[in-house]
């Protein structure tokens, strides 16, 4: 494990927390600005027959290797919104039947072909949480909704709106309840001891928790804004995404400080983050359609190689409302999900980059 040195300002859960949000980050030092780059290396794979049709989306999607991965999300509309779930074979994706799944939370995370956690639930049917063993999922009952699962060896870490459950072989229970009814958390990631969680506080002020042996303190030291997701590549290599006034927040903890690079994108909201290394980590967002200008709007991707940005979008990209990108272990390629707007609801689309 790598040593870690912190100076996040904090206060322990323990004992509450009031205290009022400082000033910005310092930003990161700027980098080139990157041209625009419409990838084909993105090459949009078909999902499930029914994709194109409105009233349906993808939330989540993680992958155990290239032959391996699960994406979940929702079908419907108002009452008859179901958690819905799919798995790609290595040749295509296939839907998994779900019984008893109303409602539209999910989120999904895997270690390996074995091993996988997904969360769902809602409605009228209640939250659950299953496990898959490498044969067939198993259902567990939570005992409120869920936002967000991650995997750490044997740990099991389910976040809901205020709380952290965590598996005990048996059941899932609450470790530590976070902040009050004014916080919404959003994502967790979990690995070598340490937790971390991000969310906001209305009026739209970002909120990072830490956690290490059950103890979880809040940074103070953040910009204006909310934040969608969260990732760890090692304790002092920490990303944070989501959005502030219409523009796309991007927040990196280096151990010491969290800081706010200058990235090439001005305005979107970003959704989510995978990497590879720290010399090579993956942004998805989407921005809207700019009248009177020649950018198409819809799903934008950016690079860090460790020095310098870049930025791509894939063939067709439409307007779009989420974008849900993971890596595929064992290659150097990518999968993203996409739920493209059309008014007010929306369908799928679903790329990898070879």
């Amino acid at each position: 494990m790598r040593s870690r040195v912190t100076t996040l300002a904090a206060c322990l859960i323990t004992l509450g927390c009031t205290a009022q949000p400082v000033p910005a980050p310092t930003s990161a030092p700027a980098s080139t600005p990157a041209a625009e780059v419409v990838s084909e290396e993105w090459v949009r794979v078909p999902g499930l027959p029914s994709d194109d049709r409105w009233e349906r989306g993808l939330y989540d999607v993680s992958a155990a290797g290239p032959d391996l991965a699960w994406a979940v999300g929702y079908t419907g509309w108002e009452d008859s919104v179901a958690t819905s779930m799919r798995a790609w074979d290595g040749s295509q994706w296939r839907r998994v039947p779900m019984e008893n799944a109303s409602g539209g939370n999910s989120a999904v995370d895997s270690q390996g072909p074995r091993d996988a956690w997904m969360i769902g639930g809602g409605n009228f049917d209640g939250p659950f949480a299953q496990h898959w063993n490498g044969q067939a999922w198993r259902r567990h009952p939570l005992p409120t909704y869920g936002q967000d699962v991650a995997m750490d060896g044997r740990r099991v870490a389910v976040l809901t709106r205020n709380a952290v459950l965590t598996w005990n072989g048996a059941a899932f229970v609450t470790e530590a309840k976070l902040g009050g009814e004014e916080i919404v958390l959003t994502s967790l990631d979990t690995g070598g001891r340490h937790t971390w969680i991000v969310g906001w506080r209305t009026p739209e002020q970002p909120v990072v928790w830490h956690g290490r042996d059950g103890e979880y303190e809040v940074a103070l030291t953040l910009p204006r804004g909310t934040l969608n997701r969260i990732m760890q590549i090692a304790p002092d290599d920490v990303w944070a995404v989501g959005g502030a006034d219409g523009k796309p927040l991007l927040l990196h903890w280096d151990g010491r400080s969290w800081r706010q690079p200058t990235i090439p994108q001005a305005i979107g909201h970003l959704h989510s983050v995978t990497a590879f290394g720290p010399d090579d980590v993956w942004f998805a967002g989407t921005e809207p359609i700019q009248s009177g200008t020649d950018r198409p709007g819809g799903v934008f991707v950016l690079h860090w190689d460790g020095r310098t940005w870049t930025r791509e979008r894939p063939p067709e990209s439409w307007s779009a409302l989420r974008a849900e990108i993971e890596r595929i272990p064992g290659t150097k390629r990518l999968w993203m999900v996409v739920n493209v707007l059309h008014g007010d609801s929306e369908s799928i689309t679903t790329y990898r980059r070879s």
